[in-house]
């Protein structure tokens, strides 16, 4: 039995609909769910456009809200960690997760995770192409803190360790739903912590290549994802330590990215930069200092590779001064990268972007 579980909160009704339509009717599938965050109104309104749904496909849709599971924020972690729960007691042989505001979601996303797990990998991830502005908090965070804390495994190799469009087998569900480390990332954390904990249980994990990209809504100034900067860095900090991933990996081949995903800007730099004008505070004052930043200078990437793993060691999600230092030092980050190396042409700068992942696993090597 397959499941298909779609966490949502304030998306697109109209998309979520499509996307519970397009899951309901494939072969494969089972059962379709929608978690629900925030308004109860959401919820009515995509369990009422639901039943007509499975009542033309015959596969059952259920939508439920999500359960208070984390000691974090309450968010997408808990809409996950509450289907993981429900799905380990139903005994689901493979259970898929998909954002809920995938615009050009299709059955070719299920039938690649499918056929990967046909053939023996436990977890299958679903990569593909960004814009060059876009998955910055990937680029700039995630994957650089998984570099230099796990270097050499496979966790640096992930193209999309945020990515929320995988399949996981009944056995992994059941694990995860005994894991406390993963049922307490309640927030923009839990695909993180996903990332890590599948990697470490000793089974196969494939990357399967999504080639027209995930298109969703981007977002307009950089602070309308300050908190997920925040509490994915959080994420990536507290896997300090912990196991080191073990097991297979493989992925599909490299495929050439849409043209129109070369041009698209995934922010609006202008309203980014207005947003961090202001000099820092005191406080802020403080915490730059102690990551040493004691004068305004450019953030490239030597300069980020410099700093990052003070950020990532003395990060505190609940100060304020630490919350404020870190969402500039990234934005300065973000702004240098995108009116230096963006410029060069879509392919330099996803290659400039990848070679920076390497130096810091490299530095972390030597240490």
């Amino acid at each position: 039995m397959s499941l298909v579980v779609f966490p949502f909160k304030e998306e697109d009704l109209s998309v979520v609909s499509t996307n519970l339509a397009t899951a309901a009717r494939h072969e494969r599938v089972d059962e379709v769910w929608a978690v629900a965050a925030g308004e109860d109104a959401a919820m009515a309104s995509v369990t009422q456009n639901a039943t007509p749904i499975a009542s033309t496909a015959a596969t059952a849709i259920s939508v439920f809200p999500q359960e208070r599971l984390g000691v974090h924020r309450p968010g997408k972690g808990d809409a996950m960690n509450t289907a993981i729960a429900r799905a380990a007691e139903r005994g689901f042989d493979r259970v898929h997760f998909y954002d809920a505001d995938i615009t050009n979601f299709d059955e070719t996303w299920i039938d690649g995770a499918e056929h990967a797990a046909d053939r023996g990998f436990d977890v299958v991830r679903h990569r593909f192409p960004r814009a060059a502005t876009d998955a910055m908090i990937t680029w700039m965070v995630t994957r650089p803190g998984l570099a230099m804390l796990f270097p050499g495994t496979l966790l640096p190799r992930f193209g999309q360790p945020l990515g929320g469009e995988l399949l996981m087998t009944g056995e992994v569900v059941e694990t995860l739903a005994r894991n406390p480390f993963v049922l307490a990332r309640s927030d923009w954390g839990i695909d993180t912590v996903l990332t890590h904990a599948t990697s470490t249980l000793g089974v196969g994990v494939y990357e399967h290549n999504a080639p027209d990209g995930k298109r969703h809504a981007l977002y307009g100034a950089l602070t309308d994802i300050k908190e997920m900067v925040l509490e994915c860095l959080d994420a990536v900090a507290s896997l300090r330590g912990r196991r080191h991933p073990e097991g297979v990996f493989d992925s599909d081949p490299a495929a050439p990215v849409p043209e129109d995903l070369k041009e698209t800007v995934a922010y609006d730099l202008v309203a980014t930069r207005a947003a961090v004008a202001d000099p820092p505070d005191p406080g802020e004052n403080a915490v730059l200092q102690l990551v040493g930043v004691v004068e305004p200078v450019e953030m490239d990437a030597e300069r980020w590779q410099e700093i990052f793993p003070a950020l990532l060691e003395g990060f505190r999600l609940d100060d304020q001064a630490w919350r404020s230092a870190a969402f500039r030092l990234w934005v300065e980050r973000v702004v240098h990268y995108t009116t230096h190396q963006v410029p060069l042409g879509y392919d330099a700068a996803i290659g400039y972007l990848e070679k920076t992942i390497n130096d810091f696993e490299v530095l972390a090597s030597h240490h």
